[in-house]
């Protein structure tokens, strides 16, 4: 047969979606930590008998629904409806060698540890996956089993292109048009898909003998989902409350977290009249937290009124996630509501409950909006949750972490002249955004080795003034013209250890400091941006970045044109290393403050460029400080997202065009610290 060429990058982007824990919500189906994605050559019938063998005893082992994909050559032997997949040793209408599919979905339907099977066939001839109807209605179970089947074309039509996998893929990606159900059903799917398969028509089969369950399997959940209006509680805490009522009783409906919490209170009251267990205390725990969910987001949004919004939210987040070395589940935390339910259902295992991150978050949040701290909406909030103690520690946390912020380091190589090595570097110290300090350092050389060296010194300048303020310096912002953006990696500096190891490095494009007439009249288009760049991932859950390949930068007067147009309106990424073209950097960060681009060794396509760098869509809310933990992890050879430790990133926020601004228009004086002792500048 030939080669399925797409074969592999279509079962790929299958599994994304489906192990997506905000889509299809799988979990990986094998066991001992091997990988649940098989592809590839080499793989004989016996081979995938085994591996579905396996998944099968997994998900029974875990009471979980087996979600099974069989992408590939299929055939039905001779007058026979039949589906068989083929292996490498298959050859077609020869049973022998080969794989049935109905067979095989039977043997997993019938396990009794399974509470359901869904198959996806992508494969000609693939609605002949139907299994024998009596084998199911009989067998182990008596028919008590669930077993929804999506099939990629008729049993009479060939399947082309994996055209079905990729458009399903798709689909669950952005959600059906049209709807907004919580979840994505294979009749859903069948209807979505159909007509968009030329000589294919889409086809399902569904059995359900499970009288107790509460509603048919599913596929993924939907993204297009909507929350009922006022809504109060997220995904994470309406499917832990199911999840516990289920097990207490399967008939229990999921009460209404909204409005006045009548309904809360009702089921807990109902939940206590019930003979004690785990699965009680687990249920009324449960409700308890949805509650405490409920209130805290009604509680924000009346302390806090207009000052409440997107950015602060997630820069709470950030601060506290940060400081524990963790990021959120997915890249969902758009509302108030989202991370709320986030922190309350999502606690690190190190913490008993919700107390510690969300009364943390409540505080820092509260300090961002201008609140005082011993606002006593604030601890009646923390009082009515039995949550006093964890809310004093957290506002004394919070404290902390403000103050921890307040001073960065800035050094900038302004003065190299045509992209090459200066031979002296600025330094400012700033406090609150506002400058204490600033010095000049020479270079020993004109060179990389010189560079370091001043910066190595201006590091020790900023950490004596650290001291005597005694106040912690976390970060440090270097400016560097193009031609040395692409030449040097200055959080690499450093002799005893990396600059990227003590402090969170940032890079930013120095020709904002010294603009020329040309730079100066678009200043405010780039400051606009931010409107863009600080929302939350769009529509389609990508990060607001306009990703350029080699064609799209080819012809610079026509990249220009297109620049000055307003084509681009968001960040700009490259697909590619730039290698030494300097003026194409100077170009690109003249019209938006955020650019990135793969590092040199990365070469032409890092892992996931193509495709847009969906590893920067999951970390977008935490950049560009996600950017410094993924290098760190490189560094120390821990486990690290690969794909953004691969990236270079110019990140002038709006800090810092401030900053760019405050220095063209003369820099104030340094300021003398009344702390400082006699002698310190």
């Amino acid at each position: 047969m030939e080669r399925l060429d797409l074969l592999e990058e279509a079962a790929a982007g299958l599994y994304e979606v489906l192990t997506d824990p905000e889509l299809g919500g799988c979990d990986p189906g094998l066991p001992d930590g091997r990988a649940a994605l098989i592809a590839g050559d080499g793989i004989r019938s016996a081979d995938v008998r085994a591996a579905v063998a396996d998944a099968v005893r997994h998900a029974g082992a875990r009471r979980a629904v087996l979600v099974l994909a069989l992408l590939g050559h299929g055939f039905v032997p001779g007058r026979s409806s039949a589906l068989h997949l083929m292996t490498e040793e298959s050859v077609e209408d020869v049973r022998t060698g080969s794989v049935g599919v109905g067979e095989l979905l039977t043997e997993a339907a019938d396990d009794p540890r399974v509470p359901g099977v869904v198959a996806l066939v992508d494969t000609c001839h693939a609605g002949g996956a139907v299994p024998a109807v009596h084998e199911l209605t009989g067998g182990t179970r008596n028919g008590r089993t669930r077993l929804a089947v999506l099939m990629a074309s008729a049993v009479t039509q060939p399947a082309t292109g994996l055209s079905f996998t990729r458009g399903l893929a798709d689909l669950i990606a952005r959600g059906p048009d049209g709807t907004d159900g919580p979840v994505l059903h294979v009749g859903d799917a069948a209807q979505a898909l159909d007509g968009t398969l030329p000589g294919q028509d889409v086809t399902t089969f569904v059995y359900d003998g499970s009288g107790p369950a509460r509603a048919p399997v599913w596929i993924a959940r939907n993204p297009r989902a909507r929350r009922a209006p006022g809504a109060l509680c997220g995904r994470l805490a309406l499917d832990e409350l199911a999840a516990a009522l289920r097990a207490v009783d399967p008939g229990l409906p999921v009460p209404d977290p909204s409005g006045d919490g009548a309904e809360l209170a009702a089921a807990r009251k109902d939940l206590l009249a019930r003979p004690g267990g785990p699965d009680r205390a687990r249920a009324v725990a449960v409700l308890d937290a949805l509650a405490v969910a409920a209130r805290t987001v009604v509680f924000l949004r009346s302390w806090l009124d207009a000052d409440l919004t997107t950015a602060r939210m997630r820069h709470a987040l950030h601060t506290l996630l940060a400081a524990e070395g963790r990021l959120p589940s997915g890249d969902r935390l758009r509302t108030d509501v989202d991370i709320v339910d986030e922190l309350v259902f999502n606690h690190p295992s190190g913490d008993d409950d919700w107390k510690p991150g969300l009364t943390k978050f409540v505080a820092l949040l509260g300090r961002a909006c201008g609140r005082p701290p011993d606002a006593p909406e604030l601890h009646a909030w923390g009082a009515r949750g039995g949550a006093t103690a964890e809310l004093n520690a957290a506002v004394a946390y919070a404290a902390r972490r403000v103050r921890d912020q307040r001073l960065a380091l800035v050094v900038s190589l302004h003065a190299a002249l045509a992209d090459d090595w200066p031979e002296e570097l600025d330094a400012w110290l700033l406090r609150d955004g506002e400058m204490l300090h600033h010095e000049r350092f020479p270079c020993p050389g004109a060179d990389r080795t010189g560079a370091e060296y001043a910066i190595e010194e201006a590091v020790a300048w900023a950490e004596d003034h650290r001291a005597v303020l005694d106040l912690p310096l976390e970060r440090v912002d270097v400016a560097l013209p193009a031609g040395l953006l692409l030449d040097w990696r200055p959080e690499e500096a450093g002799v005893a250890a990396l600059l990227g190891i003590r402090y969170e490095v940032r890079l930013h494009w120095s020709r904002r400091l010294t603009p020329d007439a040309v730079l100066r009249s678009i200043e405010r288009v780039v400051g606009e941006r931010w409107d863009v760049l600080s929302d939350p991932l769009d529509e389609d859950r990508r990060a607001p970045v306009d990703w350029l390949g080699r064609d799209d930068v080819a012809e610079a007067q026509v990249l220009r044109a297109k620049l000055r147009t307003g084509r681009y309106r968001r960040g700009l990424g490259l697909l590619h290393h730039p290698g030494a073209d300097a003026h194409l950097l100077d170009m690109l960060l003249a019209y938006t403050p955020v650019l990135l681009w793969p590092h040199d060794g990365a070469g032409s396509d890092p892992g996931c460029a193509e495709d847009g760098h969906r590893c920067l869509d999951r970390k977008w809310w935490a950049m560009p400080a996600a950017l410094a933990y993924a290098y760190r992890d490189r560094w120390a050879d821990r486990e690290a997202d690969d794909d953004l430790a691969d990236l270079r990133a110019v990140w002038d926020d709006p800090d810092w065009l401030r900053f760019c601004g405050a220095f063209r228009n003369g820099p104030p004086p340094a300021r003398r610290d009344d702390t400082a002792p006699e002698g310190m500048p």
